[in-house]
């Protein structure tokens, strides 16, 4: 048994887009037929199969890219990091936060009066996130790589920020693509460390949980008796916080089944104007242009009014019906290589953006991240203009990030 716990297991395998995609899914379908929701409806046969569909193209693609994939480790082409140039940075996030603040008149935390929902002054706003999310992963690379503290200390104040203004999404984000990098930069990781983690899924759970009890304002009344929790879930005795966790990690798919079960045909009402302008143009342009353009989102069907997220595929299946869940798997394929061509093409930061891209994928299956500005910025438009800023502050500024 001894043996067992201290033997390394390489799981850098599973760090693949392709692969992400199948085993989130899956994980969603796992947790979904555990039955703790009465308001859920039964997957059909018809999203099973379209699923397994696409986890075998998914599989094969996965397949090719461990082949071929040759991008860099981090560690060669990086331009050796800039500290003073990365102390910068992170002053300037800070600044960032400060000024989406002051500007937007509220922090959420403190004042549970205002939605925190619409927080958030436009076009800062994103800038600021986005650049959250990007430097927090290489904050954290840096350290793996440095060994310096400061720059762990860089990342939790960049998280606490954003809870203070109830960005769940985003510390996910941050944590979810860090462990991935973890993965990736260790390789092998002992079987003790493994099982230790899984000791922590409740806690997270709860703490996750709870933290959305605390975000919403919601009391246990309200989400046993207006949520939906099955006869079976009231009747286990486990806590109500777990509940929530759960409806986040699976209401998305009973969002989707809900509107497939109102189908009206193959390509449902055929709107290929709302699947361009609500499911591939940037959220945020869309709604510059919604009033002026006469546009509305396509009509779906929601569980309950308050759980209104339905995976990346939703609103494309209420627009072109099973035809736009087939174009946004094309997307997604397009995606995923484009950002790969990014990442050989322009290395320096080719460990961060690749953990950020598996951590899209990922999440996938809560809403549509393809369409969000901010993950734009971070897949394609900062490992650019970084990689060039890395490279022309290199002479003066730029000190081995690993003695040799």
């Amino acid at each position: 048994m001894l043996n067992f716990l201290k033997k390394e297991i390489n799981l850098s395998f599973l760090i693949n887009p392709f692969y992400i995609y199948c085993a989130t899914f899956s994980l969603s379908i796992f947790i979904y037929s555990w039955g703790w929701s009465s308001i859920y409806p039964e997957i059909s046969y018809s999203l099973i199969f379209f699923l397994l569909c696409t986890f075998s193209i998914s599989v094969i693609l996965g397949r090719v890219f461990s082949r071929c994939q040759n991008f860099s480790s981090g560690k060669e082409r990086r331009f050796r990091n800039h500290y003073l140039l990365l102390d910068i940075i992170f002053y300037l996030i800070i600044f960032l936060g400060i000024l989406d603040v002051s500007l937007t008149g509220y922090v959420p935390f403190l004042d549970r009066s205002r939605n925190h929902l619409e927080f958030g002054f436009p076009v800062l706003d994103p800038i600021f996130n986005s650049l959250s999310i990007f430097f927090s992963v290489f904050f954290f690379q840096t350290f793996l790589e440095s060994r310096r503290k400061r720059y762990i200390i860089y990342l939790l104040i960049i998280i606490v920020l954003q809870l203070f203004i109830f960005r769940r999404s985003t510390v996910i984000w941050i944590l979810t693509a860090s462990t991935f990098l973890f993965i990736r930069y260790r390789k092998q990781i002992r079987a003790i460390v493994l099982l230790s983690s899984l000791l922590f899924i409740p806690l997270i759970s709860y703490g996750f949980g709870l933290y959305g009890n605390v975000r919403n304002d919601l009391g246990k009344s309200y989400i046993m008796n207006e949520l939906g929790p099955s006869e079976y879930f009231k009747s286990s005795g486990i806590n109500s916080n777990h509940y929530l966790t759960y409806l986040y990690l699976s209401s998305p798919l009973a969002n989707l089944q809900n509107t497939i079960n109102q189908e009206n045909g193959f390509t449902n009402d055929g709107e290929l104007k709302d699947f361009l302008f609500y499911s591939i143009l940037p959220q945020s342009l869309t709604k510059r242009i919604e009033r002026p353009l006469k546009l509305s989102a396509p009509e779906y069907n929601l569980i309950h009014p308050h759980l209104i997220v339905g995976t990346f595929l939703f609103l494309s299946f209420s627009s072109l019906g099973w035809l736009g869940m087939i174009l946004m798997i094309l997307y997604l394929i397009i995606y995923i290589i484009t950002c790969l061509v990014v990442i050989r093409r322009w290395d320096s930061f080719s460990m961060t953006t690749y953990s950020i891209l598996v951590t899209t994928v990922a999440l996938l299956t809560f809403a549509n991240f393809l369409n969000r500005l901010d993950v734009m910025l971070t897949l394609f438009v900062y490992p650019v203009v970084f990689h060039y800023v890395f490279r022309f502050a290199g002479n003066e500024l730029s000190e081995p990030l690993i003695s040799k």
